[in-house]
């Protein structure tokens, strides 16, 4: 019984074992399954990484050395002496590359600690940086730690985007290993130190040096090196201006790894930690700050490269502005700074200016952003003119309350204020064409490539057109001397309105010569020039002087433009001309006769040095010599005595030329010395009448006397062509003793300049000997008794006109051989007692219209210039008129 028990529990001990070792069997199984299973997962999952690995690394681009090059340089501008003044670069081109050699091994050292201290022995990826970076991430808990190498920044700045992703990360990683075959360590850090960014739009340690220190990289201290290796992590944040501290606390890390990689001594870090880098930088950034905006010299050199790489070397606009401004170009200007300088200094003095009570407004450009509830903006511009600063402040809060009050904010604004009137202003070196200074307007410049009044904007010459519209082509080709008299008298021409052009002062003077013509700016006798010499004739000789804004002619709108008319002489244009080309018309004259292409530059040289322009500037002979030296000489009676006379200052001989247009809107000074010549304008942006007409005069003189000073005296040139004659200013012809020199005015004798061959040979065939009566003051006749008959001189002239409104008081008594009445008997329209006004006559007497020569034939003769006729239907009475303009200045058409 016992003995079956103990059988059963044998036996089902021994099924309990079975059961048992099969369950185990079965688990045993599922576990080699499953590890198989995930053994093949991760195999199909490694193959399939391995795959997409693969296709990640097929598609990253081939690699070269030259790749990893920067692309983008900045490029230099140097003034006349070769002095820099300024830099161009455009995004990620502030670079200066400098080679590996010329960066002090500390500079690259403090990279190397900070950014990858085992640089020398990895292959490119720093596999023991990998690991610490995720140990130190897990640890600190945040991702401040990176494991990129120097050559896989280097990669990812030049070669790939800078994007984060899996991807990039491994295109980046695989090029790393592959640029390191084919490149040598010292070209990847000398790349890699004229890459990186180092924050203010720096590129480089080069662009950095001198943006923080203002020197050159070869320059800085252990400590200025550490601070601009801290900045690469993150420009912003380590920014050494905005940020010092947190630079600090990273150059204090760089400078101990220094240490502690033995690259400098204790004593050395000791100096670096004491050295006050940071109060450096805040200086050299006050210093520099105002230094970002280029000026308008600046401004045209870019625009001139530009068109010429274009022109010349066949780029389009958008490839030229990469070129000057992400090419490492070297730009040579013609710009002398300590000109510019006065220049600048004059223009920023508000006393050369009308005082804001007086002739002052302001034109307000207000730029405004707006945003509404939902986050949509909107830009807003205004442009408006105002009185005083205060009037277009007051404008501004009002259209603030407007904006704001429909639920929009205000997130950004920008006012400029632009005062009036404005200016500019040109000089020239007339011997060699180049620009030494400019002046694109007054007040602050805003921006870079703004408008420029200088070179683009176009406005009226005014008179100084009579010299190179009329006179010099009269002279140099129509026989015209300094002597040639014409009538100043009113005129009527064909196709002109009545009673066109009228002189300044609203005087006539009579028998006139060019010479006081052009002292005095009469109108008359400039239009009067040009009709005779032909407008076409002009027109040639101002297309020729480098005019490129007049009209021949155009069509807008149905309605038919052209400069070629007589008010071309008193510069009414279609379009204006530009300073810059009148500058240049008249330097030709300032250097005898021949033109030079006002030039701003000399040459450009490429990235490595190569010449790549050279600026050769069209010369051409304009003139002849004797034309110049008579127009200069002229125009040197414009400044002693004429409507110049407000630019003289002592020391060196001046010539020039006002000019006003009509409503005294634009007011042009054009002048010259033997060494510069130089040209002022003034006048609102939108035009209107000025009050106070010689500002633009005192600027002149202010500039010129300020740069003349110092320099020898020199005269202007005298060719050899020329002779002096001593003539008769009423006939133009030799001066004959008893006559000329007897005139009851006072003595009509003067010596002239004359061009060889071109000098009178006749004598003076306007005065003339006659006997009057002094009882009756008329010529004597027989009734005059002896005791009471004087011999007088008086000219000969025939009276060209006389409105019929003027009825004559009482009837001629003068013998009817004379063509002129005694002076005490001329009226206004004949006054020609000089240039300045006389009081006018007791009595005035004019001829009636049918009195006529009776030495002539011909009763038509009256008035001999056919093309002058005047019909006295056309001209009514001539009264002075109150007169509020500067005397010194010109009226031209109306």
């Amino acid at each position: 019984m016992n003995f079956s028990k103990d059988s059963n529990k044998k036996k089902q001990k021994e099924l309990d074992s079975k059961s048992s070792k099969a369950t185990k069997s079965v688990s045993t199984s599922f576990i080699k399954i499953l590890v198989f299973a995930l053994l093949l997962l991760i195999i199909v999952g490694v193959c399939a990484g391995l795959g997409f690995v693969k296709s990640i690394i097929d598609s990253a681009p081939d690699i070269n050395v030259e790749d990893i090059v920067p692309k983008g340089y900045t490029s230099f501008i140097y003034d006349q002496d070769g002095n820099e003044i300024v830099q161009l670069h455009g995004s990620n081109a502030n670079r200066i590359f400098v080679e590996l050699d010329e960066i002090p091994t500390y500079l690259q050292d403090s990279f190397i600690a900070i950014e990858d201290e085992r640089f020398w022995q990895h292959n490119g990826i720093d596999v023991k940086g990998i690991f610490r970076a995720i140990f130190t991430n897990i640890k600190e808990k945040s991702l401040s730690e990176g494991a990129s190498t120097i050559t896989q920044q280097l990669i990812k700045n030049n070669i790939l985007s800078t994007e984060t992703s899996f991807e990039r990360k491994i295109q980046e990683q695989y090029l790393a290993v592959q640029l390191e075959k084919k490149s040598d360590k010292k070209t990847i850090l000398e790349n890699y130190l004229n890459t990186v960014a180092l924050g203010r739009g720096t590129n480089g340690v080069q662009a950095a040096s001198n943006k923080y220190f203002n020197k050159d990289v070869s320059e800085l201290t252990i400590a200025e090196s550490a601070v601009i290796a801290s900045i690469t992590k993150n420009p912003s944040f380590y920014d050494p201006v905005t940020y010092p501290d947190n630079n600090k606390r990273r150059q204090t890390r760089i400078l101990k790894k220094l240490i502690e990689q033995e690259k400098i001594t204790q004593a050395q870090y000791d100096k670096a930690l004491k050295e006050d880098v940071y109060n450096n930088i805040q200086i050299v950034n006050k210093t520099y700050a105002g230094n970002s905006s280029y000026s308008y010299y600046v401004d045209e050199v870019i625009s001139r490269v530009k068109n010429d790489l274009m022109v010349k070397k066949g780029y389009t606009e958008t490839q030229a502005y990469n070129l000057i401004y992400r090419g490492g170009l070297s730009i040579y200007i013609n710009q002398d700074t300590d000109i510019q300088k006065i220049v600048d200094e004059t223009y920023t003095n508000e006393d050369f200016f009308p005082k804001k009570n007086v002739d002052y407004s302001v034109i307000l450009d207000y730029s405004v952003t707006v945003k509404d509830k939902k986050g949509n903006k909107k830009d807003i511009n205004k442009n408006k003119t105002f009185e005083t600063d205060q009037e277009a402040n007051d404008y501004i809060e009002q259209l603030k309350k407007e904006l704001t009050g429909e639920g929009y904010e205000i997130v950004a604004e920008k006012p400029t204020y632009i005062p009036q009137p404005q200016s500019a202003m040109v000089l020239i070196d007339q011997h060699t064409g180049y620009v030494k200074a400019l002046s694109g307007g007054r007040g602050e410049k805003v921006g870079n490539l703004t408008f420029n009044r200088a070179t683009t904007s176009t406005r009226s010459p005014g008179s100084t057109f009579k010299i190179l519209a009329a006179y010099l082509p009269a002279i140099d080709t129509a026989g015209y001397t300094l002597a040639t008299v014409i009538d100043d008298v009113p005129t009527q021409f064909s196709n002109e309105p009545k009673g066109w052009p009228k002189n300044y002062d609203y005087k006539f003077r009579g028998l006139t010569t060019v010479r006081e013509g052009i002292r005095y700016s009469m109108n008359i006798l400039a239009v009067k020039t040009l009709n005779d010499i032909g407008v076409q004739t002009g027109f040639d000789y101002l297309i020729n002087l480098g005019f490129t804004t007049l009209v021949e002619k155009k069509t807008v709108n149905g309605e038919n433009f052209t400069d070629k008319g007589l008010s071309l002489t008193l510069g009414g244009l279609t379009n204006g001309v530009t300073v810059l080309e009148l500058t240049g018309a008249y330097a030709a004259i300032a250097n005898n006769g021949v033109y030079i292409e006002p030039t701003f530059y000399s040459r450009v040289l490429d990235h490595d040095g190569k010449l790549l322009i050279q600026k050769e500037p069209a010369t051409r002979t304009v003139m002849k010599e004797t034309t110049a030296f008579l127009l200069t000489d002229a125009m040197v009676d414009v400044v002693k005595n004429g409507t110049g006379k407000k630019v003289r200052f002592t020391g060196m001989p001046i010539a020039g030329k006002t000019g006003t247009s009509t409503g005294d809107k634009d007011l042009v000074f054009a002048g010259f010395t033997p060494y510069y010549t130089a040209v002022v304008w003034k006048g609102y942006d939108i035009q209107k009448e000025q009050k106070y007409l010689n500002y633009h005069k005192k600027i002149w003189k202010e500039i010129m006397q300020r740069i003349h000073e110092g320099l020898p005296r020199k005269e202007f040139n005298r060719p050899s062509g020329i002779v002096t004659k001593k003539i008769c200013t009423e006939s133009g012809k030799l001066a004959v003793s008893g006559l000329c020199d007897r005139d009851q005015r006072g003595s009509t004798v003067r010596t002239e300049y004359f061009a060889k061959g071109t000098e009178p040979t006749e004598p003076c065939d306007v005065h003339i000997k006659s006997t009057i009566c002094k009882d009756s003051k008329l010529f004597a006749t027989e009734y005059c008794p002896e005791s009471s008959k004087e011999e007088k001189v008086y000219i000969q002239r025939l009276i060209p006109f006389v409105p019929e409104e003027w009825d004559p008081r009482r009837p001629p008594t003068i013998q009817d051989r004379q063509y002129e009445l005694p002076p005490s008997m001329i009226g206004e329209y004949c006054n020609i007692h000089g240039p300045e006004p006389e009081p006018e006559p007791e009595v005035p007497y004019i001829l009636p219209p049918d009195y006529m020569n009776p030495d002539s034939s011909n009763d038509n003769n009256t008035n001999t210039n056919n093309n002058n006729d005047v019909n006295p239907d056309l001209f009514t009475p001539f009264l002075p008129k109150e007169h509020t303009n500067d005397a010194n200045s010109d009226n031209t058409n109306p």
